[in-house]
């Protein structure tokens, strides 16, 4: 990171820095973010959100360890005092914190290569759709805090004098948002060889980076330590697991546009294996020529490795969004590469506008892709493919319909959905449209944080009288739903018997 000087390392030979473009290239960065993603600031709460806001509101545990405290616990307190449930200003506050982690990311390139090339690398990350999730789920903010953190950690290693001291606890800041960036430390000590007064803060971040570990390990976070069987959530495996991870990620990073992918699911797939695979041989293919390896094609790749390395091991879990992190490393190589091929052209005024060109194609492709993913319906035309999407629409009707229930204090409500039941309803426990909607509510949760008034929820599949205070949400795919009494809903059922479904209701 930091250089021999008590200045920063200036830029290759040969890279000119326009004077006051760095200024309109930095406001087109956030202007090309905003244009993808800002359909994002319309949509609710769902899933882990409301793990978060129970948290704040004491309807479930507090976060006691290191793990995520600050992306999981200290920011719904706080937003729970300054926007209580209007989902939209935490959303502004994650499309925010996406767009002044893209614009930390364009200051780190553009002291590395050209005020172009930065550009390019800064909106190829800000638009890339592989970061989906993390901009459109509220509490896939962690990610984004994580990196933004870890940015800012290294820009401070490269200040002069005591301006230093600021990168451990912007790298502290970074870990208790999300483990992703742990091993920067050592991406570091791949860049530049530290000047005396940067090897303490660096010496101190890598000592925080192994008390994270030592934490992780202690405290078994995700039950790693223990014999975990296959199918667990954090199941780690270290075969070709890691192979068939690293491909996939890979590919997903470079095949990010509408003409070249089909779908968009979160699981390995021979299409983006296969583009992994190129994708690692064209990054290998690039040391033979000198322009990409004299401006740091090694340390890009090794940015990029250090920040996926934590998730590689993971036998389930393969999602676009842990790319969030890495793609700085691609953006970075992405710059490099520019910047070589603008320094071998022969109209320099003609490379910079295909610069340009390279920026504005990335934020149509990203628009179009997010768009997409966004409005690409399932099976069923009333809900979206993407869970992400499709959860936050259905917890967004169930919330208006309770709304205008008048529910009355200590209600329990009884979710139950007829309609739902396979067609031989002993067949399996829970039909995936019903578990679609009992995830979208977090089990219920959600109900109880923005209805105080309800003092439990359940799901069940069969229809029994129940007494007062209990009362009945019955609810369709989409999560609308109609509130009623069982002395209501009596009546109706001894028209429609078949209706009421084989399973048990609540005890």
């Amino acid at each position: 990171m930091a250089t021999r000087t008590s200045r920063s390392a200036p830029p290759p030979a040969g890279i000119p820095r326009a004077a006051g473009a760095s200024p309109l290239a930095a406001l087109a960065v956030a202007a090309t973010g905003a244009i993808v993603w800002h359909r994002a600031i319309g949509y609710f709460f769902a899933q882990d959100d409301f793990a978060g806001l129970a948290r704040a509101q004491g309807l479930a545990p507090r976060l006691a360890g290191p793990w995520r405290w600050l992306s999981g616990q200290a920011y719904f307190d706080v937003m729970r005092l300054l926007a209580g449930h209007h989902a939209a200003a935490y959303h502004l506050v994650s499309l925010g914190a996406h767009l002044a982690t893209a614009l930390l990311l364009f200051r780190f390139l553009k002291r590395r290569a050209s005020v172009i090339a930065a550009l390019c690398g800064a909106v190829a990350f800000v638009t890339h759709p592989a970061t989906f999730t993390a901009v459109y789920s509220i509490s896939g903010l962690g990610e984004i805090l994580a990196l933004g953190a870890a940015l800012a950690a290294m820009l401070a290693l490269e200040q002069p004098g005591r301006s230093r001291w600021l990168a451990p606890p912007l790298f502290a800041l970074s870990l208790l948002a999300k483990e992703s960036t742990l091993l920067l430390p050592l991406a570091v000590l791949a860049f530049a060889r530290p000047e005396r007064g940067a090897r303490a803060p660096l010496l101190a971040m890598a000592a925080l980076a192994a008390a994270t570990v030592a934490s992780f390990v202690m405290a078994d976070a995700f039950g790693v330590r223990r014999a975990l069987p296959e199918t667990a959530a954090y199941s780690l495996a270290f075969d070709l697991t890691l192979a068939r991870n690293v491909l996939t990620f890979l590919g997903w990073t470079v095949n990010a546009n509408l003409i070249t992918v089909h779908h968009f699911s979160e699981a390995p797939d021979p299409e983006s294996i296969a583009a992994g695979a190129i994708a690692l041989l064209v990054w290998i293919a690039g040391f033979a020529w000198r322009p990409l390896r004299t401006r740091g094609w090694l340390t890009a790749g090794l940015l990029y490795a250090a920040f996926l390395l934590p998730v590689l091991p993971l036998r389930n879990h393969v999602y676009h969004y842990y790319l969030y992190a890495p793609l700085a490393g691609a953006a970075w190589v992405l710059a490099i590469l520019v910047d070589a091929v603008r320094e071998r052209a022969a109209a320099r005024r003609g490379a910079a506008a295909a610069a340009l060109a390279l920026a504005a194609a990335l934020t149509l492709s990203g628009y179009a892709f997010v768009r997409k993913i966004e409005f690409t319906p399932f099976t069923i035309p009333a809900l979206r493919a993407d869970a992400t999407v499709d959860r936050a629409l259905i917890a967004e009707h169930v919330t208006g319909d309770l709304a205008g229930a008048d529910l009355p204090p200590a209600t329990r409500l009884a979710f139950w959905a007829p309609t739902l039941r396979p067609a031989r309803p002993d067949s399996i426990p829970e039909s995936y449209m019903e578990r679609n909607v009992r995830a979208a509510l977090f089990d219920g949760l959600g109900v109880r944080v923005l209805f105080p008034q309800v003092d439990s929820v359940a799901f069940v599949h069969e229809y029994r009288s129940l007494p007062d205070p209990w009362r009945y949400a019955v609810y369709r795919v989409d999560g609308s739903l109609r509130v009623a009494a069982s002395a209501e809903l009596d009546t109706v059922l001894e028209r429609f018997p078949a209706a009421r479904g084989p399973a048990r209701g609540p005890d």
